[in-house]
């Protein structure tokens, strides 16, 4: 009998796993998709295989699906020099959810740390928790230098790439990127530093294009406009550039002995509309560049091809300086320094949160010392009087119980059962159209387990810091239909952790309105088009702060302050102190978030100062940049922002003004000592540092031209002042009583570029600060146009 079952058995089992076999076969599975190389992943890195280290670089994904249409997991793998090396990177996981639709092909995009791909990173498409394709990512890296990128063909036959070569010795990376692959959103483009475009390029663009260049430019990048492309009236470029082109017109060769060459040349060319020109030929303006949010735009009428490497007193000019190599000037750097990924300097002040209120570690001591030598004693001694002494063996321990629970029961732990956050943000505004926000949030978890945070849509985010441990990861995770996700797996009891995002807001709106000085007072009226309650409002002038008030969102304020001379100052530090009290030594610094937040807002300002109006105001409400995601109905979210924008300074057409002391601070050309620039002014040490004005350049977008300086008497012995005459190309000393240098004399002191310059000294007292006395500078106004 048991032989025939075995018998029956055999075949039955056979024909069972045969049909779940087929079965199998005739599942439409995606990872048997993969494995039949219906799927195919594709993956180039920054910009056209071009990337920087230290900046988020995008990662370009095509996947191409010739099965069934899935939804898939994009994860961004670490490479083994980075597992060998035990890099807290490994820490983060990049992923993306994307919809990947049948029988055709679908591109995305992924953000991720450049060194990631220096260090060999794989991207891996996952389907079910599969791997269906992978791509390892290869691409080019530059670490330090430019990156130069032109949209046309043209431009790089002349000799840009043989100049810059010469002049940066290899520092420089300059390749065409064919207008297509031009990324749809700025921050993708923040590797780039300079982008020359042509007619052929500007053609080819779309309108997306064509805004993402613009908001690219205004958030710091160096544009420039060859042959005058798009810069006609009603051009896609024509609200930017610093020329209309309207005409085509012969100039000489030479363009003013600036290269030796016979002939004549064609250039675009057109009215100036703002900015300044660079080249002039007989009134014509072939070059020219004006500032557009943070970025430069400059203006060329003569087409790049044209222009050879031997041009090189012509190249500088082009790139938007005046005198020596072109470069990136002082707030575009910042710009870019302050997106690095390491450079977080909101991350330790967001640390700080005021919102914990923990016991005052000097009451709980009185508290503790009055129990151990009063509370215990008399106890002990009142028992004893009442001949109750059994009591003490219960009694006093009881009491050191409830003390203890008391002060246990006073501190946060027992006071916060739900996440907590601190958001801080500095938002620049840049015009009416755009205003980009850097952001860094602290999160604290009192239960501890997984900790879920949303982040801001069309923005780059990551952790501000990171916590590396096997079991202790980060995922970012991105998708097409939700916003960015954070999740921190295992926090420890009361742990804290950060994440960082920048954006760029189109709805942010502005704070309108116009100055105007004269009188030596500054008038006029501010509108906040927000919709922040801003409060504690200044505005920042020629190293002056002049508090506002409160200004509400749809509020107005009127203006009308004098800007008398300012009390001048030696220190360093000294312009923050005016916008944020200092530190006491001793004291607790409650301040701290607000002090590292003007340093990240006031860039350049801190050193240089500016003579156009800053406005400057806080803000509570939120800007929605981070959420945390808890089912804890009490979690308590705290926001702190510093918003900044650049006012419009005007002066009467045609009168002459003078600016307050500091109001136009001039720029160091050659030091050689010790000394020390802030907004308040130029103190110096010991050796001696040369300073420049610019005499024909509108002062930052202005609508005045210097008209004049006057040096006054030197009231300090220990300092000498000389003047450069450009006409006996030769050094003068400055009397001890002053110099006034009116309109016409500017010609002798000033050269054909417009540059002014004179030198201060330290003659004795070495080691010791001597404030500078600057020249009282006279402006006239004069017309944009």
């Amino acid at each position: 009998m048991s032989k025939i079952k075995q018998g029956l058995g055999s075949p039955l089992l056979v024909l069972l796993l045969t049909i779940l076999g087929l079965m199998s076969l005739l599942q439409p599975t995606v990872s048997l998709a993969g494995e039949a190389g219906t799927v195919r992943l594709a993956v180039q890195p920054g910009l056209s295989g071009i990337y920087k280290l230290g900046l988020p670089t995008g990662l370009q994904v095509s996947i191409a699906n010739q099965g069934e249409a899935f939804t898939g997991l994009l994860v961004v793998e670490p490479g083994r020099d980075l597992l060998e090396k035990g890099s807290s990177q490994q820490a983060t996981r990049y992923q993306r959810v994307v919809q990947v639709p049948a029988g055709g092909l679908t591109k995305t995009m992924l953000m991720v740390p450049s060194e990631m791909i220096n260090d060999g990173a794989s991207v891996v498409l996952l389907a079910g928790d599969k791997p269906v394709a992978a791509s390892p990512v290869q691409g080019t890296v530059v670490n330090g230098g430019f990156i130069a990128l032109s949209l046309g063909e043209k431009p790089l036959k002349g000799g840009i790439a043989a100049w810059f070569d010469q002049s940066f010795g290899g520092q420089t990376t300059i390749k065409y990127l064919s207008p297509k692959s031009l990324p749809g959103d700025p921050l993708e483009l923040i590797l780039a530093d300079i982008i020359i475009v042509d007619d052929t390029s500007v053609a080819e663009l779309t309108t997306q294009q064509l805004a993402t260049l613009k908001d690219w430019t205004s958030l710091g990048g160096m544009l420039i406009i060859s042959g005058g492309a798009g810069a006609s009236s009603g051009g896609p470029l024509a609200d930017l550039s610093p020329v209309l082109a309207e005409v085509q017109q012969a100039v000489a060769a030479d363009l003013g002995g600036l290269q030796v060459v016979k002939g004549t040349m064609n250039v675009t060319t057109g009215p100036l509309q703002e900015g300044e020109a660079r080249i002039k030929v007989n009134g014509v303006v072939v070059v020219a560049s004006r500032e557009y949010g943070k970025g430069q735009v400059i203006y060329s009428g003569i087409s790049l091809e044209n222009l050879t490497s031997e041009s090189a007193a012509v190249w500088p000019l082009v790139f938007g300086n005046k005198t020596g190599q072109a470069g990136i000037n002082v707030k575009m750097q910042m710009a870019q320094e302050k997106r690095q990924m390491r450079n977080d300097s909101l991350a330790q002040a967001a640390t700080y949160l005021p919102q914990i209120k923990t016991p005052p570690i000097p009451k709980v001591a009185v508290a503790w010392v009055f129990y151990v030598l009063v509370l215990g004693p008399g106890f002990y001694l009142l028992l004893k009087r009442c001949d109750k002494r059994d009591w003490m063996w219960w009694l006093i321990p009881a009491c050191a119980l409830l003390t203890t629970g008391g002060v246990y029961l006073m501190s946060p732990a027992q006071r916060i059962n739900a996440p907590i956050s601190q958001t801080l943000a500095v938002v620049e505004i840049l015009d009416d159209k755009r205003a980009e926000v850097n952001a860094t949030a602290a999160f604290v978890s009192p239960y501890g387990g997984n900790l879920d945070i949303e982040g801001p849509r069309d923005a780059i985010v990551w952790p501000a810091n990171s916590y590396y441990s096997p079991n202790k990861g980060i995922v970012i995770e991105y998708n097409d239909v939700a916003s960015p996700k954070i999740s921190f797996s295992n926090v420890e009891y009361w742990s804290m952790r950060h994440a960082r995002a920048t954006a760029i807001k189109k709805d942010m709106g502005q704070i309108s309105g116009s100055l105007l000085l004269e009188n030596g007072t500054l008038q006029g009226k501010i509108e906040n088009h927000t919709k922040m309650n801003l409060r504690d409002c200044r505005i920042l002038l020629g190293g002056r702060s002049l508090s506002l008030g409160n200004l509400p969102a749809g509020g107005s304020l009127a203006i009308d302050q004098s800007l008398a001379k300012w009390p001048g100052s030696l220190g360093p530090n000294e312009f923050r102190d005016l916008l944020v009290p200092p530190l006491k030594p001793g004291e607790q610094d409650t301040f701290v978030r607000e002090r590292q937040m003007v340093d990240t807002a006031m860039g350049s300002r801190m050193q240089e100062g500016s003579n156009q109006p800053l406005f400057f105001g806080w803000s509570d409400d939120s800007l929605d940049m981070f959420k945390i995601l808890s089912d804890k109905a009490n979690v308590s979210e705290h926001h702190l922002m510093l918003l900044t924008q650049n006012l419009q300074l005007t002066i009467p057409l045609g009168k002459t003004v003078e600016l307050p002391s500091g109001m136009y601070l001039p720029k160091v050309t050659d030091s050689r000592g010790a000394f020390n620039q802030t907004p308040l002014g130029i103190t110096l040490y010991e050796g001696k540092v040369t300073l420049e004005y610019d005499l024909l350049g509108r002062l930052n977008k202005q609508n005045f031209r210097v008209d004049g300086l006057t040096f006054p008497a030197q009231t300090n012995k220990y300092l000498a002042l000389r003047v450069y005459d450009w006409q006996e190309n030769k050094w003068a000393d400055i009397p001890s009583d002053g110099l006034q240098i009116g309109a016409e004399e500017l010609t002798r002191y000033g050269s054909a570029a417009g540059e002014f310059r004179f030198q201060v000294e330290k003659t004795a007292g070495t080691g010791n600060p001597d404030k500078v006395d600057l020249p009282v500078v006279t402006v006239r106004g004069v017309a944009v146009q």
